[in-house]
Parts: C-alpha cells; sequence; structure tokens
C-alpha cells in the first residue's frame, strides 16, 4: 500500500503503487497516525521557524474568517501530540513543552495567530479549506516546504485555482476532488502521497522554486547525458505525505503536508522500487514530465534503472 512505513530511509515509497497518470490515490489512515515526528525533529523544526521567521509572506498566508478553524485545529493538534507523542510533548502549567527543546508555547497566545504557532511545533505544514459564501475556500496555509510557491498564494481561492497549473488535473479530476472533499468524515483521517525526482536535496526548497529546481536540473542533465550512472548520487526522492481531515466544529477540512527528501542511491536495495519508477518515468505523459520538470532527466535515469538488476526489457 502506498502509506506503507519502511523502517529505513525512504519510510514511504508510492511511486512503488503509483501510475502514470495523475491519481487522487486517497486512503485511510488511523488516527493515532495523522502527525508523523521524524528522529531529526529538533534540526528539521529549527530550520522550519527560521524560514517562516525570514520570509513570512512568501510562506504564510491566512483570510480573518480562518481564526476559529485555525484556534480548533491548534486544540487538536496539540491533543494529538499528547497522546500519540507523550514522549516528546508535555503541557504543564497551560504551556506545552517538547523534549530536549527550549521552545515554550502558551496555546492560549493571541498575540499569534494559531496556525502561525502551531507551525513552529510540528513538522506538518497545514492548508484550510472551508466553505464561504457558498464555495470551498482554501482560507489559510502555512507552506514551509513549498515546492511551487502555489499553496500559499491559494489563499482565498479555490482548490481547483490550486490545482490550474497540474495538465489537465482540474478539467479531468476537478469535480471528483470536490466531492472527495465533501465526503471527508470526522475522526476518519486520510493520506495520499506525491513524489518527484530533482537534485535538490534539502527538504526546504528554494524562494523560487519552479525556476530554481530547473536551473538545477538543467545543469545536472549534461551530466547524466554523458553518464547516467551518475543518477543516484546526483538526484533525491521527494516525497509530500498529505493528509486530510475534518475539524468537527467548524467543518473545515486540514489538509497537512510531510516532506521527506532521499538520495536516490538509497533505493538501491529495493528492486521493486526501481522497477516500478523505471515503468513510472518511461510511461510519464509529456504534459506531466513537463510539470515535473523531470522531462530533461528522464532518458538517463530510464538508462540507468535499465542497468539495475535486469531491469531492461
Amino acid at each position: 500500500m502506498a502509506h506503507q512505513y519502511f523502517a529505513s530511509a525512504p519510510h514511504f515509497r508510492p511511486y512503488r503503487w503509483a501510475a502514470p497518470e495523475f491519481q487522487v490515490g486517497l486512503q485511510p489512515i488511523k488516527p493515532r497516525d495523522w502527525l508523523l515526528i521524524d528522529d531529526n525533529y529538533a534540526e528539521f523544526m529549527c530550520a522550519k521557524r527560521r524560514r517562516l521567521s525570514s520570509s513570512p509572506e512568501l510562506f504564510y498566508r491566512t483570510l480573518p474568517d480562518s481564526l476559529g478553524a485555525q484556534r480548533e485545529l491548534r486544540r487538536m493538534v496539540i491533543a494529538h501530540l499528547l497522546e500519540e507523542h507523550g514522549a516528546v510533548f508535555t503541557i504543564s502549567n497551560g504551556t506545552l513543552r517538547c523534549a530536549g527543546g527550549d521552545h515554550p508555547w502558551d496555546p492560549n497566545d493571541e498575540s499569534i495567530e494559531p496556525l502561525r504557532q502551531l507551525s513552529d511545533f510540528v513538522q506538518e505544514d497545514f492548508m484550510l479549506v472551508e466553505e464561504l459564501d457558498g464555495r470551498q475556500t482554501i482560507t489559510a496555509a502555512a507552506n514551509a516546504y513549498s515546492s511551487s510557491g502555489r499553496l500559499v498564494a491559494s489563499v482565498g481561492h479555490n482548490v481547483g485555482w490550486a490545482h490550474d497549473p497540474v495538465p489537465d488535473l482540474t478539467p479531468t479530476l476537478g469535480s471528483r476532488i470536490d466531492r472527495i472533499l465533501a465526503s471527508i468524515h470526522v475522526n476518519a483521517p486520510c493520506a495520499r502521497f506525491n513524489w518527484q525526482l530533482t537534485p535538490v536535496s534539502s527538504i526546504f526548497f528554494p524562494a523560487d522554486p519552479r525556476s530554481e529546481n530547473n536551473a538545477a536540473l538543467r545543469a545536472v542533465s549534461a551530466q547524466l547525458s554523458k553518464d547516467p550512472s551518475l543518477a543516484p548520487s546526483l538526484l533525491h526522492m521527494r516525497v509530500e505525505r498529505q493528509t486530510l481531515r475534518r475539524l468537527p466544529e467548524s467543518g473545515a477540512v486540514a489538509f497537512s503536508i510531510h516532506t521527506y527528501s532521499d538520495p536516490l542511491s538509497s533505493l538501491l536495495n529495493d528492486p521493486a522500487a526501481l522497477q516500478a519508477l523505471r515503468s513510472l518515468i518511461r510511461d510519464y505523459p509529456a504534459k506531466r514530465l513537463q510539470y515535473t520538470e523531470m522531462d530533461g532527466v528522464q532518458a538517463a535515469v530510464v538508462a540507468w534503472l535499465e542497468t539495475q538488476s535486469g531491469l531492461s526489457e
């Protein structure tokens, strides 16, 4: 299953079960698995806080109408952390603390927006979708990972607007995505995944993610064309674990993103993943390759994959 957790990195390998055509791929998860904490939590959160503080206009945006849902989301996140990650998080005298950390948080602090505050202590990024004036609207987003910059820009728009750059997605699956959002139930969270190959190793993409990722891909494509065996050392697998959960009081849908980045070489001991990747990248529609910016390295990556464990046909 796409949400299977592997003990060794990469912890999630959705490309093992993916198809060349875009799929929603939503699967139920247990409430206890809603939010995850990685071994590098402390280091990661320091980097995330710096990013959000240094350029909030790029990575954070909300509508005033979202405050109620923000507060509800913060309460749910804190309750989840205390119940499922009690070895890491504790609360005493109204102050939330993280083991080994020096950043206490007051959940009743009204000087900071709830979504901005919880972005300082959970690895997930969050987006809120609420019904405003009869339409499903993105009312808040914190997206420090940002691989496109589109999520934060989508605040005030509907989900279809957020998906407009994805080739053929809204015309083919837009109505289904709207129905799925409407059908998300309280206490029945779901998860899905996105993935891409990129030379950018950091979980935190540059401030202008699409152009800088494209430039990085152009820089390595010449090397890979000459020597495809460099692929596992030059490219990384970037995976987004996305969850959706209905908030019971506001009715908002909380959409979370937890991003992972691992070198392509980390899959050398997983022939099933390599075979699946070969088929996917070889058979991807041209528009999808161009959107994910993998078109420039497609031939070289497929050539390398076909040298692994006799994958060539």
